[in-house]
């Protein structure tokens, strides 16, 4: 075996784990072994089940955060033509796995790293919640996603779900009148609200609207007098939760006047998470860009996500300055074909270990700096 097939085989015990959110047990107890196994201390769980573990030390702290979890549907965990597959090989046990084999040597005494595999991200994120209490603000967070090892985002739309419940007057099948089909117009009124939410050719700054569910009607004779649906609305961060709000009811309240009445609607929104937009600074910045230059050879892209992530409750929380960068094509993530390049595990491996080493190097020289002026 080569050593690039060798230095892939924790990714591959991870991947052989199987852990849907709410089921990540086994998985973490193989990170558990991972972190004692590459010198980590104080690795520990935490009540919510998340893996800690420290390295190095220092008056500044480091976080490489980034989730066990995965999305339910299980993909036999295999290596083909260079790829290995697997649940979780994207999103984001590669980032994971990476995160831990790249600290393997680092001893710092400028910067203290403080690693976490959290659970839930894929659901309630029970475990990132946990982990704001759980340790101190840190002053720099690397939040490990999918971006591909050349992109490094540096910020997040909101997420909010919504429940609409449309009622009409319905009617008989034998005279099919749309304007009293509370189905038909449930697909209108939601194609109305992403055309008023929509206005910039820049689409993060723009408010998705995706429907996950819709159910109404009989399967009889009857045109369906009531309808209910589940809309997801991503939303940037320059907008808030209680503007959405306002923004959404203004727009529903619109297309029923529009109708003349022939129609009510009634909304609920169940959840919410505003975006976060990371603020800037240059010493991460500057490490990400060499690593990523020595590395891949290449300038690395600062991007913005359309979804939303962990990255989100800690950014929120601390305010400090974050990334979110991992190996791993963002494309393949939750899809029956979710799978990782050897090439693009590793090179993951050796960012982050220069992205470390620059990093601590360059506090420390700031810390050198300062006790000459004084």
């Amino acid at each position: 075996m080569s050593l690039g097939l060798e230095a892939v085989q924790p990714l591959v015990r991870l991947l052989s784990k199987y852990s849907p959110s709410g089921e990540e047990e086994e998985a973490q107890q193989e990170v558990f072994s991972l972190l004692l196994a590459n010198g980590f201390e104080n690795v520990r769980r935490d009540p919510a089940g998340n893996v800690l573990g420290e390295k190095g030390d220092g008056d500044r702290t480091l976080l490489f955060c980034s989730h066990v979890d995965t999305v339910p549907g299980f993909i036999e965990v295999r290596l083909e033509s260079g790829r290995i597959f697997g649940r979780g090989a994207v999103d984001a046990k590669a980032s994971l796995t990476a995160m831990a084999l790249a600290a393997s040597s680092y001893s710092s005494r400028s910067l203290r790293l403080v690693y976490s595999s959290v659970v839930g991200e894929e659901s309630d994120s029970k475990g990132v919640r946990r982990l704001l209490e759980e340790i101190p603000a840190p002053d720099y967070v690397i939040i490990g996603e999918p971006t591909g090892m050349r992109a490094a985002a540096v910020a997040y739309r909101g997420s909010a779900t919504v429940s609409i419940m449309v009622s009409t007057r319905g009617g008989h099948s034998s005279s099919p009148l749309d304007d009293f089909n509370a189905i038909v117009q449930t697909m209108r009124l939601v194609e109305h609200v992403k055309t008023r939410m929509t206005f910039s050719k820049d689409l993060f700054s723009n408010i998705g609207v995706s429907i996950t569910m819709i159910k109404g009607g009989y399967g009889d004779s009857r045109i369906p007098d009531s309808s209910e649906a589940r809309l997801n609305l991503r939303y940037p961060p320059h907008i808030g939760f209680e503007e959405l709000s306002r923004m959404f009811s203004a727009v529903l309240n619109e297309y029923v006047e529009a109708t003349g009445g022939t129609l009510k609607v009634d909304y609920d929104f169940l959840d919410h998470l505003d975006g976060y937009a990371s603020v800037k600074d240059q010493v991460l910045i500057n490490a990400v860009r060499g690593a990523v230059g020595k590395t891949l050879g290449r300038e690395v892209l600062l991007v913005r996500k359309l979804g939303t992530s962990d990255f989100n409750y800690t950014g929120l929380k601390w305010g400090r300055p974050q990334l979110a960068w991992g190996p791993g094509d963002p494309s393949l993530a939750h899809s029956s074909l979710e799978s990782i390049t050897v090439e693009e595990f590793t090179h993951g491996v050796e960012a982050y270990r220069r992205f470390l080493n620059s990093l601590a190097s360059s506090l420390a020289q700031v810390k050198n700096n300062f006790k000459k002026l004084g």
